[in-house]
């Protein structure tokens, strides 16, 4: 699947089609905001429509995230701490791949009675959802308990989100309140815990001794502040030659520290940070009388430049943290309003369910939406197999794509994805396909055909709803980004163009060649590219041209930059030639064909094949009346 795709768009339909039943509740909260609560098993399990083991995760998950961290929050209450600032990598990660490793427990004292209660894990109290309600919001997850004793606990994880490109606090909040519902004092103490085992995403599935580096935590603790801060530091496994931390690579030399930070502005509770071994602990003791309710918070985060990074670095970046958070409300998360401000403003719309289906995916192209300390940008990433467990980001069309809807959401994030895609152009107008790593671009097998098609719709899009057309004056490093040659956004476009006409170019029947990739980089598994590349014809491609050259040329038009004129020409030259290819290969059916490989070989002539169908929607040289007709097929 080449979009961005919302872990919980997998949760909710993905798991439900496969239970046929229900397993949680949409809703919106007090402030209007989009939630749902979990009500499923625990370990989850599901069939297919043939009684099989559908093989999804037995413990769901969902996203949270800002710019500069993602969360993996499980409905267990297990997390995934992720960083993809330099490579991606999980911070907390478990000995299974694609999983964290944290803890919280909680001892609780009536008298002579003792009830140690573990809050985490798929075979801890959270498995019971007699027992537990768990919720997922904008920005936070939260798990209410309900203790031995007339004892409640809610535990909630709040993320802040990030407040312009390339900035963000990568922390997270972890904030317990306790209430005693009791007639009797109830001594507790509450612990919470995380692992620091920084394994890269791309490596989690090599042997731990085999991985080209291993990396290790040093722990160092002030008692006083209470803060811990795990240094990690890297071993090579094998032969290497290691670049300095600024340099592209393909593995991570410049890893980040991890901390660990008690709330001890609090005199009625004593807690106490310290590190047991490769973990971090924060535990909180204190009593509740009846009636009473207590809270406290616990943050975990990381911190750059470790070789620098000192206790107070981190005590700065925990009071940034803590700037505006809604410390006495904290039921949708402490950082509630400063969600609110980011996200669009649809108080006004009536239709509640399109209200809370729009503002989750504004949230989740927020929460998805990574920075790259190597570009310079911040971009959204494919997420799922790609990202979350093999650590790529490819492919830079899933990038475009993903730029549309931010064009109306984040203006600003989609400028910064169009210039991140730029920052891996070649002089010559090839877009290189992604990165692994630290900015590090690996030699491919595919040689893609639609990279410059979707980065001309994405800047299209972009221009006509901004109307920043000083964009395309400005100038933006070209790949290699550490070497500083720039180019504005005008000649790389012109340069794409020449890019897709002469080294593209088109095939047999004058439609847009495939080479050995387009759209669905899967399409030749089955069909040597060293056979078809050179005759093979994307009918996507082809349609993809017709859908959205008319936009770019408007908003070349509307810049009123005299320097797009001739580009402008050229463009018009080459959309009639592709129209009258491929209206001519159209004819009277009711759907356009999907590729041509070769005379004999031929896909979508005689079955509908999706993918063209909702651009050729989108030609307006069509009538809406043949439109109709395509869409009764």
């Amino acid at each position: 699947m080449k979009v961005v795709f919302l872990l919980i768009v997998w949760l909710l339909v993905g798991q439900q089609m496969a239970l046929a039943q229900p397993i949680g509740v949409w809703g919106l909260s007090a402030k209007g905001l989009p939630t749902y609560q979990y009500t499923g098993a625990l370990p989850f399990t599901a069939r297919d429509d043939k009684g099989q083991d559908a093989n999804l995760p037995e413990d769901p998950y969902f996203l949270l995230g800002n710019y500069r961290m993602a969360l993996l929050t499980h409905v267990s209450g297990t997390y995934q701490f992720l960083t993809a600032e330099r490579a991606w990598a999980r911070v907390n990660a478990a000995s299974q791949t694609n999983y964290g490793w944290n803890d919280a427990h909680i001892v609780l004292r009536d008298g002579q009675t003792i009830n140690k209660v573990t809050l985490v894990g798929l075979k801890s109290i959270a498995a019971d959802p007699a027992a537990v309600q768990k919720t997922v919001g904008v920005g936070f997850a939260k798990y209410t308990y309900q203790l031995p004793s007339q004892v409640s606990c809610t535990r909630i994880l709040s993320l802040k989100p990030s407040p312009a490109i390339n900035t963000g606090n990568p922390a997270f909040v972890v904030t317990v309140t306790l209430k005693n519902s009791s007639n009797d004092t109830q001594d507790f103490a509450y612990t919470e815990r995380m692992l620091v085992n920084f394994v890269l995403n791309g490596t989690q599935y090599t042997d731990k001794a085999k991985r080209p580096l291993s990396y290790k935590a040093t722990m160092r603790i002030d008692p006083k502040k209470q803060l811990a801060i795990a240094n990690i530091t890297y071993t090579p496994n094998a032969f290497l030659v290691l670049p300095n931390p600024t340099q592209n690579y393909s593995y991570d030399v410049g890893p980040p520290s991890v901390f660990m930070y008690a709330d001890h502005s609090r005199v009625d509770y004593q807690s106490t940070v310290r590190a047991e071994g490769d973990t971090l602990s924060t535990t909180v003791k204190a009593s509740l009388k009846p009636g009473q309710t207590m809270r406290f918070n616990v943050v975990i985060g990381l911190a750059t430049n470790h070789k620098q990074t000192n206790f107070a670095d981190v005590e700065a970046q925990v009071a940034d943290l803590f700037r505006g958070a809604s410390l006495s409300d904290p039921w949708e998360g402490l950082f509630v309003q400063q969600w609110q401000a980011k996200l669009p403003d649809l108080s006004a719309e009536k239709n509640d369910i399109f209200k809370r289906e729009m503002l989750w995916n504004a949230h989740m192209i927020e929460a998805s939406a990574k920075y790259s300390a190597y570009y310079q940008e911040t971009f959204i990433p494919q997420g799922t197999v790609y990202s979350y467990y093999f650590g790529d980001n490819i492919s830079n069309r899933d990038h475009l794509q993903a730029a549309l809807a931010a064009c109306y959401t984040s203006p600003a994030l989609a400028k910064s994805i169009l210039r991140y895609v730029i920052k891996h152009s070649g002089a010559d107008g090839e877009i290189k396909r992604g990165n692994a790593g630290f900015g590090y671009t690996a030699p491919s097998l595919y040689k893609e055909s639609d990279e410059q098609l979707f980065f001309f719709y994405a800047l299209a899009e972009y221009l006509l709803i901004t109307k920043d057309y000083p964009f395309l004056t400005e100038e933006v490093a070209c790949y290699p980004a550490e070497a500083g040659k720039k180019e504005s956004v005008l000649t790389m476009v012109k340069k794409y163009f020449i890019y897709l006409r002469d080294e593209i170019g088109t095939g047999p029947n004058g439609l847009v060649k495939m080479l050995n990739s387009d759209w669905s980089d899967s399409f030749f598994h089955d069909y040597s590219p060293n056979i078809y590349a050179g005759s093979a014809e994307s009918h996507l491609n082809s349609v993809v041209v017709l859908a959205t050259f008319p936009k770019l040329i408007a908003a070349l038009k509307k810049s009123e930059n005299k320097q797009a004129y001739s580009l402008v020409m050229a463009l018009t030259d080459y959309e009639a030639n592709i129209a009258h290819a491929y209206m001519r290969d159209l004819g009277d059916r009711k759907y356009s064909a999907r590729a041509y490989l070769s005379r004999s070989l031929q896909f979508g002539v005689d079955n509908v094949c999706l993918e063209p169908q909702g651009y050729l929607l989108q030609v307006p040289g069509l009538s809406v009346a043949r439109k109709k007709r395509f869409t009764t097929t």
